[in-house]
């Protein structure tokens, strides 16, 4: 049984300033902190992988045509002029040698982006892995900016323990269009046509369909996700001041992205669910036989296998037919959770609920925020006074 909201009162009531903070990440709101920002709260808590990942690169100068000793000689030579660089920019910023980073900044991510790269080039990697280093790295750092800052990141474990609660609501709304979802799934994953089709397809095909159908879900959950907020928010926002309701731009698109990747997650959790509902089926009825009969190889990989004395197969053309049949159940998931009355109320229900403890926990911290800035302004008279004496 959940708790009531009184005793959710009462428990917020008892949060400090960092476990207020500590529960805006964990909802994957890091905006909603005061005085967030980009190189202390994304780059910055993101320093520690972004060495871990120039390590990993001078290992990837690793050549095997060469011996052990042209591959050490290589990996130290490129951390000595990965060092020697970062050295070279302290000096040049006025600072000690040794200082490290306080912050990442621009110098940092510059620093990021083309040391690995002049290493690269100057242990014979040559100037094409000098640019592949180059955009490999601008890659990571536009992942992390988006993963971290957003707080995608942060709200992993969340999600993670969320996901079962998810599964149950997923698959409550799914019931209401399970007999028309199944006709068209079921009449397409018996179809000739469809399994000849992913049986011949290549690879880039494989992941630019994929990339398509993505795209597109992720496009109408988007699209909905702003409008589901300011509603959810409006509601969650009755009983709380107007001021914890009040947010910056930053801070409203981190919200709609909260309440996007929350949508998203149920959307995973139908398609994985259709799709291993679709692969079992698959291994026990379409048997060799039949793949005979339909002229399907099963591309690139098989892995035969046996249960109850039956010969059963699951190959590459089995999980590309049910992988596409889920991400289409998916995509009719996400349609009618924009269109459908029942389900945006639902919906909007689900994350008001949620949002409304983030309201209270935001009244909180301001205020724990308001009484900190009273209490430093009502020392700096007594401090001023004391001088003067």
């Amino acid at each position: 049984m959940g708790e009531t909201l009184t005793e959710q009162t009462e428990r917020i009531s008892g949060y400090t300033r960092k476990q207020s903070e500590r529960f805006f990440r964990r909802q994957g709101l890091p905006h909603l902190i005061e005085g967030h920002s980009v190189g202390r709260d994304v780059f910055g808590r993101s320093s520690g992988f972004l060495v871990a990942v120039i390590l990993l690169e001078t290992v990837g100068l690793i050549d095997g045509s060469w011996s052990w000793w042209q591959n050490s000689l290589a990996v130290v030579g490129a951390l000595a002029v990965i060092v020697g660089l970062y050295i070279l920019l302290n000096l040049v910023r006025g600072r000690a040698w040794s200082t490290l980073p306080q912050r990442v900044g621009w110098p940092e991510l510059t620093f990021f982006v083309v040391a690995p790269a002049i290493a690269a080039f100057a242990t014979a990697a040559g100037w094409e892995g000098a640019v592949v280093y180059i955009v490999f790295n601008l890659l990571v750092l536009a992942i992390t900016r988006v993963v971290v800052g957003l707080g995608v990141l942060s709200s992993l474990g969340w999600g993670v323990a969320r996901l079962a609660g998810e599964f149950g609501t997923s698959l409550r709304r799914l019931i209401r269009l399970l007999p028309l979802v199944l006709i068209f799934s079921i009449v397409l994953f018996f179809n000739t046509e469809v399994w000849q089709v992913f049986d011949k397809i290549s690879g880039q095909g494989d992941i630019t369909l994929a990339l398509f159908f993505l795209i597109i879900i992720v496009s109408l959950t988007t699209a909905g996700a702003r409008r589901e907020a300011e509603a959810a928010l409006a509601e969650a926002g009755e009983h709380a001041s107007p001021r914890s309701t009040q947010f910056n731009k930053n801070q409203q698109r981190n919200i709609v992205a909260m309440v996007a990747s929350s949508q998203l997650l149920q959307v995973l959790v139908v398609s994985l669910a259709t799709g291993v509902f679709f692969i079992l089926v698959g291994t026990l009825t379409i048997t060799e036989g039949v793949r005979e009969a339909w002229a399907i190889d099963g591309a690139s990989w098989h892995l035969p296998m046996t249960f109850l004395g039956a010969p059963l197969l699951v190959d590459q053309t089995l999980v590309r037919v049910a992988v596409a049949l889920a991400t289409f159940n998916g995509l009719y998931y996400a349609i009618n959770v924009q269109v459908d009355a029942v389900y945006r109320t639902d919906l909007v229900d689900d994350i008001a609920a949620q949002l409304n403890e983030v309201v209270q926990v935001r009244e909180h911290y301001l205020g724990l925020i308001d009484q900190a800035e009273a209490a430093a302004a009502s020392e700096k008279p007594a401090a001023s006074s004391g001088i003067s004496a």
